[in-house]
């Protein structure tokens, strides 16, 4: 299944809208693996509309990014709306804003060092440290000294408040009351409109038992 070209643009028949460039990320089921190995010539597959205006979107190159635990940048996809004027990124799913490791490496992370009081080999250590700084002092502004409970119970009770629980941001990554949130899900993991967009998914973490 390769990319989608077509000669020409579309005719836009869509509500005149102020001609400002907005960046919206949008998460879909890619293997990090799979796109460092076929690199530009992976299969994306492109969304069926713009999740702002609902009108068709067109290739507009790539853009490099950084997914531990590769080496190198690996080229993602971008797109682009001729209607809304909107930038379209895709993106691995599993992944918080500016964050190179996946939310699953982050969690086992935390787990590891709960039960066994040590950290993974490999990973970075200064990295795995950061991540357990972070969490320490977002669970104590956030839910909280009183609050009793071992880190991947502060883990899990950030993420269920909406919280990204080892960020250093209280308001710049994670969501607010009002917030229009700039990552959109195009996975199929949850009930969604007919045109499969969820406009506000958050990750599900596993339970640890």
């Amino acid at each position: 299944m390769g990319l989608e070209h077509r000669p020409t643009a579309p005719s836009m028949q869509g509500p005149n809208l102020p001609a400002v460039v907005t960046l919206l990320v949008l998460l879909v089921a890619a293997d990090v693996n799979e796109i460092a190995r076929l690199g530009k010539h992976f299969p994306w597959v492109k969304p069926s509309c713009c999740p702002r205006c609902q009108q068709p979107l067109w290739w507009h190159g790539f853009v490099l990014a950084y997914f531990a635990p590769q080496a190198s940048a690996v080229f993602l996809r971008r797109l682009r709306c001729s209607c809304c004027k909107a930038v379209h990124r895709l993106k691995p799913q599993g992944y918080w804003q500016r964050f190179r490791s996946a939310v699953a490496d982050i969690q086992h992370c935390i787990e590891h060092r709960v039960v066994s009081g040590r950290w993974l080999r490999d990973y970075p250590r200064d990295r795995q440290r950061q991540w357990w700084r972070r969490l320490r002092k977002m669970a104590a502004t956030v839910l909280g000294l009183a609050f009793t409970g071992c880190a991947i119970s502060l883990f899990l009770a950030l993420l269920e408040r909406g919280f990204i629980p080892v960020s250093t941001s209280f308001f710049r990554d994670n969501q607010r009351p009002g917030h229009h949130p700039t990552v959109v899900s195009l996975c199929r993991t949850s009930p969604a409109d007919d045109t499969g967009i969820l406009m506000d998914s958050h990750f599900t973490p596993r339970r640890s038992t």
